[in-house]
C-alpha cells in the first residue's frame, strides 16, 4: 500500500509542475504580445527616385551571364 500512495503522490507533484509551467508560458507570451494601441497604422512612404522595374548596370550585367 505504501508503493501506490508513494506513486499517487509523485504523479500529483509532476502534474502539478506540468500545469505551473504552462501557466508561466502563458503569462510569459501574452506579456510580449503587442497590444493594438501600440501599433502605428500608417504607411510610410519611402522616397524613390524611380517606381517599378528600370534595367540597371548590375541588371545587364546579369543578363549577359544567362544569355546563350
Amino acid at each position: 500500500m505504501k508503493n501506490k500512495e508513494t506513486t499517487s503522490g509523485r504523479r500529483g507533484f509532476l502534474k502539478g509542475v506540468v500545469v505551473a509551467g504552462s501557466g508561466a508560458a502563458v503569462a510569459i507570451t501574452a506579456s510580449k504580445m503587442i497590444s493594438p494601441e501600440q501599433v502605428d497604422a500608417s504607411p510610410v512612404k519611402e522616397e524613390k527616385s524611380s517606381k517599378g522595374y528600370h534595367l540597371s548596370e548590375h541588371i545587364s550585367a546579369y543578363y549577359k551571364t544567362t544569355s546563350f
